[in-house]
């Protein structure tokens, strides 16, 4: 009898000591339990926050791209709107006008900087605005002189008149498209000069028409009765080096392009999967090479990437 009490009284010592051990675990299992609770509730909260910036994100890109659309759209407008003014107008390239002021342009730029500028950087510098005076070159894009009077501007008018348009209005004439040929002040409302990209070619001209029907009409008759000259080029064929002779307009004339329109021309005419490219009414027209196919840019704002489809 006395061998069971004591077997009996290790086996409620041994039973106690689990049953606190088994407390102190189940208590140690409370606090995890609720720090994970805490960092669900952190990380719930954390991801509500992201949703809403994300929702902000996309919000902010719906604006910008909207506002870049519009943007897109007024820069495409004003263009068309400068372009439309530059319908009366052509430029006319490689024309020797007879008494032209040639002063070179950096002759000017250094009388403007000299006369006009140079005063003020000086006051600029006494004054601590600057520290030290520019130089004129880093100063001065260009500068060009415009014509000093209105009879300088008749002249650019009549040597426009004379050289460059009165062959194609005989051509006009004599194909039965006009009954006579138009007078120098009845066709060309205004001439001036464009300053000049290097020194050694005559300086642009940009002249402006009454009518756009005359000036399309000068387009129209340019090929057939515009005055050319035969130029000699070097040429290679089976590895044999030589010269060839072409006809090139002697006075070539254009459209008058806004900035953008002509800067996305040269670069679609420097292009090497392009063959023709032109514009007409400021509208850039292309073939691919090996097709025939006439193609319109869309937008002068489209990369010539799009533009190619390619």
């Amino acid at each position: 009898m006395g061998n069971n009490k004591k077997d009996t009284a290790q086996h409620d010592n041994v039973t106690q000591s689990q049953f606190e051990a088994l407390l102190e675990r189940l208590s140690i299992l409370d606090t995890l339990q609720a720090k994970l609770e805490s960092m669900e509730q952190l990380l719930k909260a954390s991801n509500a926050k992201v949703l809403s910036l994300e929702t902000k994100v996309l919000s902010l890109e719906t604006e910008v791209t909207a506002k870049d659309k519009t943007i897109m759209e007024l820069r495409g407008k004003a263009n068309s709107l400068e372009q439309y003014n530059r319908k009366w107008s052509i430029r006319i390239n490689d024309l020797h006008l007879p008494h032209a002021d040639e002063t070179e342009t950096k002759d000017v730029m250094q009388t403007v900087y000299d006369k006009v500028l140079l005063p003020i950087f000086q006051g600029a510098v006494s004054s601590g605005l600057l520290k030290t005076i520019p130089d004129c070159n880093s100063v001065l894009e260009t500068a060009h002189i415009l014509p000093a009077n209105e009879t300088e501007t008749k002249d650019v008018m009549q040597t426009v008149y004379d050289k460059v348009l009165l062959p194609i209005f005989q051509g006009a004439v004599s194909s039965g498209l006009l009954k006579t040929i138009p007078d120098c002040n009845s066709v060309l409302e205004t001439a001036h000069i464009l300053p000049a990209k290097s020194n050694d070619r005559p300086k642009p001209i940009i002249a402006r028409f009454y009518s756009r029907n005359i000036r399309a009409l000068v387009f129209r008759l340019k090929r057939e009765y515009a005055p050319t000259k035969t130029v000699t080029t070097s040429s290679s064929t089976n590895n044999r080096r030589g010269e060839a002779t072409k006809k090139v307009y002697r006075y070539p004339f254009y459209e008058d392009l806004t900035r953008e329109t002509f800067n996305l021309l040269q670069a679609l005419l420097k292009d090497p999967r392009t063959g023709p490219v032109w514009t007409i009414s400021g509208n850039i027209r292309f073939k691919l090479q090996g097709e025939d196919t006439v193609r319109k840019v869309v937008s002068i704002y489209d990369s010539v990437e799009k533009i190619l489809g390619r």
